[in-house]
């Protein structure tokens, strides 16, 4: 089946949000409602009399700091759950939920299962920010629509009432509901409190309903079935029906209104120009032959994101345009032959999103498969940005120089480099190891290691019980709480993205990350912590960083590894001596890839890719391996040369391979002091 759909018109928003004003009306339950597209334009918003006009963000914990305890408007939680169900899912392999989101970003996997890892998704919630330089705010005219993805008031949404919208099987957009004053999640998915949001949301899509065979609650990850909805039909207070009338409430920053003598406005076609998505090739030449890849415009006829040359490092050694076009095509191939973790049918290919940035993270390519959710656009950037980031050997002094207040014992930012001190060694941060997502994710959560109620919390995390929430996970909300909360009138983000803390009349004091190359911050639409990026090298120098976002978080990471390893001769992983998981960190080796089990189609291989690793520079298949050592809750994939001594092997056009130092904390060799 094609991804090219039809769009929502506005008969159909108007019946989505008829059929939920009614439901809402029956309950008792006057809500606040949004309707958006699959690139999450605002196509109606209706905020019923007696609906409550705010809401408390608040994870019931008596949690502060982060978010907790603001107070929003009901529309942009609306908003921001209609935008989860709508980028969470896809027309041919997934449709998930708000409920589903709040399955997978909490601090077990089930939430309520105590001594389990956190969530696959642990931290996506901070993505999709209003501050990001990706996502792109509403058009202005009312009955307009431009170009997505667009921006989340509030991130993404653990609070129930946010499902996708399918129009004759395919996405179309998403629906949030708000009938109560708290803005929330559910902390033990074993209780099922049927949500008068969720049965109100369910109402709306009556006609527009996911396709039951790739709804939530038929995939399974890491061998636990997922939540779509606890309510269904039966929950119904009375027939939906799609009576009356609403009138339509703008919402400052993300939607206008519709034209004179409308209630809605029609959604975009996803694929089409207008959506912002498109074949790549259909404005201007192919840029990834051989890929069915899908591209980024402005919706006038301009393609954003085509590969470029980086901006750093200076003195020839920027990723060139040339370089991330060649990589991006790797990735997306890898991604082709990958077997995905949470599409049906089974056997389906991983559907990702890829980004490459250089030292800065600017970004150098951008592109997609065609079904891919539309959240792993900007996830894909905010992992290739961290991971730059935290490979830099100057990572530890930006961070220490940050003066907005933290949520740390001391309130300062400096303190999550003390911890990381304290934990991994003296010079973290400083020294130029590189840092993989998987690795930073692995001391951003608030047990480590991860999966132990006991233990303390990662050095950029924060005390479970008293400091951590969902709303408050340490560096990476404390970077854009300033952002958030700024934004919250609806004003466009700044020029030099999140985590600068540039606005007037700011309700934050203090300074963030400074401007660098490109006018924008370092990262600029926020830090993520979990799988799926990695930085890149020229030999044993660092100069940028890849990012893989859409499927399971193994899918994602291996995609990023690999393609890396099978893309220009020029660009490299990190030198294994080099790596994260070369260091201890409070008694336990850090990770640096997962590698999923059968990983790819049509192959019973489970040695990661060792069937790949012998197409470069006419070196035999025999020569080169792909170690993935199952341990704990996924792998370790190095490359490795099986014969030769010791040492790195430097990349260039002879060879293309590292060996594979011991595990230990001296084995870094003379590359630790090189400029990286």
């Amino acid at each position: 089946m094609s991804v090219l759909a039809l769009n929502l018109t506005e008969s159909d928003v108007n019946t989505v949000v008829l059929q939920a004003v009614n439901q809402a009306s029956a309950l008792g339950a006057p809500a606040t409602i949004a309707v958006v597209d699959r690139v999450g334009n605002v196509l109606a918003v209706a905020q019923m009399t007696g609906a409550p006009p705010t809401a408390t963000v608040t994870s019931m914990g008596g949690i502060t700091g982060g978010l907790e305890g603001a107070i929003v408007p009901n529309t942009l939680a609306a908003i921001s759950k209609a935008v989860t169900g709508a980028y969470l899912s896809s027309s041919n392999g997934n449709a998930f939920s708000t409920r589903t989101a709040n399955q997978i970003i909490q601090q077990h996997f089930n939430p309520g299962v105590s001594d389990t890892p956190s969530g696959p998704l642990f931290g996506v919630q901070f993505s999709q920010l209003p501050c990001s330089d990706f996502n792109t705010v509403a058009a202005t005219p009312p009955g307009a629509t431009n170009a997505g993805p667009h921006r989340s008031p509030l991130g993404f949404a653990a609070d129930s009432g946010g499902l996708p919208i399918y129009k004759n099987g395919m996405l179309e957009g998403g629906i949030g509901v708000m009938s109560t004053a708290t803005y929330s999640l559910n902390p033990n998915v074993f209780n099922v409190p049927i949500n008068n949001d969720e049965v109100i949301a369910l109402a709306g899509v009556t006609g527009y309903e996911a396709p039951q065979s790739i709804q939530a609650s038929n995939i399974a990850v890491a061998g636990l079935t997922l939540q779509y909805t606890d309510a269904t039909a039966a929950n119904f207070a009375a027939p939906v029906v799609a009576a009356g009338s609403f009138s339509p409430l703008p919402v400052t920053g993300y939607f206008a209104g519709p034209a004179q003598g409308h209630t809605a406005i029609p959604g975009t076609t996803y694929g089409t120009p207008p959506s912002g998505i498109v074949p790549d090739g259909t404005i201007g030449p192919v840029l990834y032959p051989g890929v069915k890849a899908y591209v980024f415009t402005d919706g006038n006829g301009n393609v954003l994101y085509g590969p470029t040359n980086g901006l750093t490092p200076p003195m020839g050694l920027a990723i060139t345009a040339g370089e991330a076009q060649l990589l991006m095509t790797s990735a997306l191939n890898i991604a082709i032959e990958t077997r995905a973790a949470i599409r049906n049918p089974l056997n389906s290919f991983a559907q990702v999103n890829v980004t490459i940035v250089d030292l800065d993270g600017n970004v150098l390519a951008q592109a997609r498969t065609p079904d891919a959710p539309v959240f792993g656009a900007d996830v894909s950037r905010q992992k290739a940005r961290t991971a730059v980031f935290f490979s830099r050997p100057d990572a530890a002094r930006t961070i220490k120089a940050i003066s907005t207040p933290a949520s740390t014992d001391t309130g300062t930012f400096a303190e999550y480099i003390t911890a990381s001190q304290n934990l991994v060694e003296p010079s973290v941060f400083a020294d130029g190891i590189a840092w993989s997502e998987v690795a930073i994710g692995e001391i951003s959560r608030p047990f480590y290691p991860d999966g132990i109620d006991r233990n303390p919390p990662g050095s950029l995390s924060l005390p479970f019980g008293t400091r951590w929430s969902i709303f408050s996970t340490g560096i990476q909300t404390d970077l854009i709480v300033p952002d958030v909360l700024s934004l919250a009138s609806g004003g466009p983000p700044p020029a030099a993205g999140c985590a600068h803390n540039d606005y007037p009349n700011n309700p934050i004091s203090g300074t963030e990350l400074p401007i660098v190359s490109g006018g924008k911050t370092q990262l600029a639409d926020g830090m993520q912590i979990f799988s799926g990026g990695v930085p890149i090298y020229r030999g044993d120098i660092l100069v940028g960083g890849i990012g893989v976002s859409g499927d399971g978080i193994q899918q994602d990471s291996l995609i990023a590894f690999l393609g890396l390893e099978d893309g220009p001769i020029t660009l490299n992983n990190a030198p294994a001596d080099i790596r994260a998981d070369q260091l201890s960190a409070g008694g336990v080796m850090l990770r640096y890839i997962n590698c999923p089990q059968s990983p790819f189609l049509n192959s019973d291989v489970q040695n990661g890719a060792d069937h790949r690793m012998g197409d470069f520079d006419g070196l035999p298949t025999s020569t080169f391996a792909l170690v993935c050592d199952i341990a704990g809750a996924g792998a370790v994939v190095r490359a490795a040369v099986r014969s030769g001594s010791g040492g790195t092997i430097k990349r260039g056009a002879d060879a293309r391979g590292e060996r594979v130092f011991p595990r230990s904390q001296d084995s870094r060799g003379s590359l630790r002091g090189n400029q990286r």
